[in-house]
């Protein structure tokens, strides 16, 4: 059976990008990796704009990108039995191995049709909003495409490079980067969170393209990559409804029903919770009222507080009215502050949103089961999708690195505020400058840390891969001639 939107995030996003995560304790690589990366001084040449990591407008072609991507599978049927399944082997294979030698996972003809698509203009997913419950939409698409753009074209750009041909490197991470901007044209945080692992991966490759000793300067083309790589204002938007355009009884909540329309209601909703959030529901009405005791009670202590609902009113109350006037109104609280606060920029969004955090933990508590952390852990999902612009900047200060080197008789500088003659990056989620220290011979380049309760909160989650993601350092060393 296919799985609904949430469900289908969960296995095929979260499971793969913290494979580590499920490693025997003793083996787990807890918090943020150094990686070592050797540069060569490179100043910027002219036009600066010669490198790029999208298609420029005039080369986009009319047209929708889709139908391109998802007839991909069925044109290769036999490569989709014997090589999809292998395709995230790649990744940790060194540029060096000779196994690149006999690389022939993704054949030209795929790598033709994925380029074909990401010049394109447009693209329409026509999923079936406000046409069928919105919680219940399927995204089969998510799973392929995440293999297919992100270990397939890291592992075609890993191949070029493998063999310094760096031009068709960096336009494989273009077409990458291009259709995840497609994959991320879509109202679904699923969708955004799944472009984003996949723009990851290619800004992976363009670290390792930048270490190989004739990579041009990059600088300015990293520059000009748009925040609108990922559509999360849309997306803050469409999930404020996602409720409402699931149970379309949300509303016309104050109409008058009885006890059994109540009913009716409360299970139809416990099923979908079931379906979409892992909600474990038990079959007979006794268990069901005792495992939904906690709810109850907290659920009349609340409602009282709220304008409208008198101690008489809550008192005549089913336990299924009171739970489900209870829930959809803090449901309905926690998703519009997460869609307010996720459109703020980080220094303003992240304070507030770790206070929504805790109050998502405390308002699922009360339903006496464990939720996936998607649906406890908004903070998480917007370190998540910001994270990818971290990642950026850090790369265009070893760019800035770089030019300075080449200018500078082939020496790093003491200090960043040393490079004068192009910017310097702060980082974006704390507005704050990066570390950077030099030392015989090499340097460090880490972001600044983010606030103590943030670090805290991924610990106690074991969010390790993320702790990984935002505070990965790189060392760099000079190439000598």
């Amino acid at each position: 059976m296919q799985k609904p939107a949430f469900i289908v995030w969960f296995f095929f996003f979260i499971s793969p990008l913290v494979a580590r995560e499920t490693l025997p304790e003793d083996a787990k690589p807890l918090g943020p990796k150094t990686i070592v990366v050797e540069i060569t001084p490179r100043a910027i040449e002219g036009p600066i704009l010669k490198y790029r990591f999208l298609p420029r407008e005039d080369e986009l072609k009319p047209g929708n990108a889709v139908p391109i991507l998802l007839r991909l599978p069925w044109e290769q049927r036999n490569w989709m039995e014997k090589v999809y399944p292998n395709l995230q082997n790649w990744e940790d294979v060194p540029l060096t191995d000779p196994k690149w030698n006999e690389y022939s996972d993704i054949p030209p003809r795929f790598f033709d049709e994925m380029k074909r698509a990401a010049y394109r203009r447009d693209a329409g997913w026509e999923y079936p909003i406000g046409e069928v419950p919105a919680m219940t939409i399927l995204l089969p698409d998510v799973q392929g495409l995440r293999a297919f753009l992100g270990y397939g074209l890291s592992s075609r750009a890993k191949y070029h490079l493998s063999r310094g041909e760096l031009e068709e490197a960096l336009e494989v991470i273009k077409v990458g980067i291009a259709n995840s901007r497609h994959i991320a044209a879509t109202p679904f945080v699923i969708n955004q969170l799944v472009a984003a692992a996949i723009q990851r991966t290619m800004f992976d490759r363009t670290v390792d393209l930048i270490s190989q000793p004739k990579s041009p300067n990059l600088y300015w083309g990293l520059s000009a990559i748009p925040k609108g790589i990922l559509s999360l204002e849309r997306t803050a938007d469409f999930e404020g409804q996602m409720l409402a355009l699931t149970f379309p009884f949300i509303k016309d909540l104050d109409k008058t029903r009885d006890s059994r329309e109540w009913k009716k209601l409360f299970d139809q909703q416990l099923n979908q919770m079931a379906i979409t959030m892992g909600l474990v529901v038990p079959k007979e009405e006794a268990g069901k009222k005792q495992a939904f005791a906690e709810a109850e009670r907290v659920a009349r202590r609340e409602l009282v507080k709220i304008p409208g609902y008198s101690q008489e009113k809550v008192a005549q109350m089913t336990m299924e009215e009171a739970v489900l006037r209870w829930y959809v109104f803090n449901h309905l609280n926690l998703d519009a502050r997460y869609n307010a606060y996720s459109v703020l920029p980080p220094r303003e969004a992240i304070p507030q949103l770790l206070k929504l955090n805790k109050d998502a933990n405390e308002f699922y508590g009360h339903l006496n089961y464990k939720f996936f952390d998607f649906f406890k852990n908004p903070l998480f999902n917007y370190l998540s999708l910001n994270g990818i612009y971290r990642k950026i900047q850090m790369i265009r200060v070893i760019e800035a690195v770089r030019h300075y080197a080449a200018t500078h008789d082939g020496m790093f500088p003491d200090k960043l505020e040393d490079i004068k003659d192009i910017p310097v990056p702060l980082d974006p989620l704390t507005d704050k400058a990066f570390v950077w220290k030099v030392k015989v011979g090499q340097a460090t380049l880490s972001p600044p840390d983010l606030p103590a309760e943030i670090m805290a909160s991924m610990k106690e989650h074991k969010k390790d891969s993320l702790a990984e993601l935002l505070g990965t350092t790189y060392q760099l060393k000079l190439r000598t001639k």
